[in-house]
This record gives C-alpha cells, structure tokens and sequence, in this order.
C-alpha cells in the first residue's frame, strides 16, 4: 500500500508523520534538530532519518520508501540547501521513485495554520521569517535571513535592539532607564564595560540572547520608555514583512494571515503591538488564530505533493 511521509525539521526538534493514501496517520516520530546550518548536514538529515524510522516502527511495519515524501526545514532558504537536502534524503532510500520536495519549514507552519488555505503565515521565535502562498499557488518569503543579517522583531531582533539602547544608556547618549540594569542582571555582568568580554569574547548563541526578550516586555510592561519603544518598533519590522509579503502576490480580498513563535504569541505587551502594526500595514489581512500545527502541514504537503487531498476531519495530537 502506498505510503506518505511528512517531516517538520525545527531547530530544536524533527517530526515526521506517516499516512496512508486516505490521510489516515499510521505513525509519528521524533528526533533532534533538523537544521543543517546549526546541526550540519549529516546530523540534521540522520535526525530526519530517524524521525521517519519511528514513524514506520510506530506504524508497525519497516522503513520503506513512501509515494511521496515533503521536508520542510528550519534554515532553508537558497537553491543550494533545497539540492543538498534533497539528494542526502534521496540517499536514505525513503522515497526512491517516489516524489521529494524540500522547502523551509514555514511552508509547514503556513500549511497547518490555514488548513491548506492561501494566505500568509508570519513567525517570531529566536529569528523571524515570514510566507505566503495565494490562490494561483505562488509563493512568495520575506524575511528568514538570520540573526546576523537581519531577524527584525524576534527575540534576538528586540534583543540585540535593547543592547544598543543599554550601550547609548551607558554612554549618556540617552537618559539611563530599566533596560541597562536589567540587562546587567540577564548577563551577570556589574558593569556597562563587561559587555565586550561578555559578547565578544565569550561564546554564545543567538538563542541565548534571545532569552532576554521577555525581560525587556516586562521591563516595557513597567513602564520603561525605551522598552516600549523597542517593542513597537520590532512590532512594525513584523508587519513590514507581512504587508511586503501581501504585496507580492494576489490576494483580492485580502489575506488571512497566522501569527506564529514564541515571541509574537507572548502575550500583553508585545503580541497586542503586533496584531496592531498588521493591520495597520495591511489594512484588509484577517488575523486568524492557528487551525492546526506545523506538523498537520506536513502531511498536508506530503499528500498535496501526491495529487491527494487531506480528509476535512483530518487531526494530529
């Protein structure tokens, strides 16, 4: 019998589902990170591996390959990663003769969030990226470029903001607030000079820094001026993406539009800011709350890629 397999390769976690040809789930699985820029390649494609095997082994039959098999990947953005990706997966035998699409994993989170509809899918997490699909299937990505080129209203985003503002604070650039301070008690540092041993000699990733955005809603939630400024401007960064994205593709009523990640999902202050700035920026988008999760989108895909269509009563746990 014909099988399907999506997988959902987050940063953190891999996820794979199997069905059968009707969209019933015969199997899910897990692993580690399927992000081949962090994890490198051979991790990140082992750790898809692994996630489909546990779906079949939940299926309660062997790994064999699938009629159809749709990755979606955090960190995959150029040509270069879609081939890489796709040939290590074709050399795992999971879909020989069948079909292989590989794209970023926020074709997943668009997917599962509309039910398959068109519209546009925005996340803020660690970074920030934003999709969107219209009624003739295009596609069109804004944002995704990463912490170093540019992750506008995320975590890290407001993050690396707030050290600026604590930089100038220190200076007396700009009158000295709650930010510089709480920043001090993020870092564990006792004064404004330790920033460069602590950033620029010291290891660290972006999503350890990124940890410090609850600090600064809730310094911006008492009051502080400059948190809340950051709040709002990464609010606006937010919806420049989704707006840019509504703009480069057909929507003639206007988009629906699912707010996803950590960040952008926080709650009063910042998540308030950014519904805001969306329909301020595209006055006619409807923000939606998530249908379903990321994974749903997968098999979506999976089965989508084969010419099959997922049943309306269709659930994941």
């Amino acid at each position: 019998m014909e099988r399907f397999l999506g997988i959902d390769a987050g940063g953190t976690t891999t996820r794979a589902v199997l069905l059968d040809p009707t969209g019933r789930v015969l199997g899910l699985g897990s692993a580690g990170s399927g992000n081949y820029h962090d994890a490198g390649i051979s991790t990140a494609v082992r750790n898809m591996g692994l996630a489909a095997e546990e779906a079949f082994r939940a299926s309660g039959e062997r790994l064999s390959p699938v009629r159809a098999l749709f990755a979606g990947c955090a960190g995959v953005k150029s040509r270069t990663d879609i081939d890489r990706i796709t040939a290590a997966l074709w050399n795992l035998g999971l879909a020989t003769g069948g079909a292989v699409r590989v794209c970023n994993d926020l074709h997943n989170a668009l997917a599962g969030g509309l039910s398959g509809r068109p519209g546009i899918a925005l996340i803020a997490g660690t970074g920030s990226n934003c999709l969107g699909r219209d009624v003739s299937g295009n596609s069109w990505m804004c944002g995704g470029w990463g912490w170093l080129l540019d992750a506008p209203g995320s975590a890290f985003g407001l993050t690396l903001s707030a050290m600026r503002t604590a930089t100038r604070e220190a200076d007396g650039r700009d009158m000295r607030g709650a930010l510089l301070p709480a920043l001090h008690g993020f870092l564990g540092i006792s004064e404004p000079d330790d920033l460069l041993a602590r950033l620029y000699y010291e290891k660290w990733m972006p999503k350890n820094l990124a940890a410090f955005a609850p600090v600064i809603m809730e310094t911006a939630r008492q009051g502080d001026a400059a948190a809340l400024r950051i709040l709002r401007e990464g609010a606006r960064a937010l919806a420049e993406l989704v707006a840019t994205t509504a703009s480069r593709l057909d929507f003639p009523s206007g988009p629906e539009v699912v707010v996803l990640g950590g960040c952008a999902r926080s709650g009063d202050p910042y998540q308030p800011l950014v519904e805001a700035s969306i329909r301020e920026a595209c006055p006619n988008a409807r923000i939606l709350e998530p249908a379903g999760t990321p994974l749903r989108g997968a098999a979506l895909n999976a089965l989508r890629l084969a010419g099959a269509n997922l049943p309306s009563d269709f659930l994941l746990p």
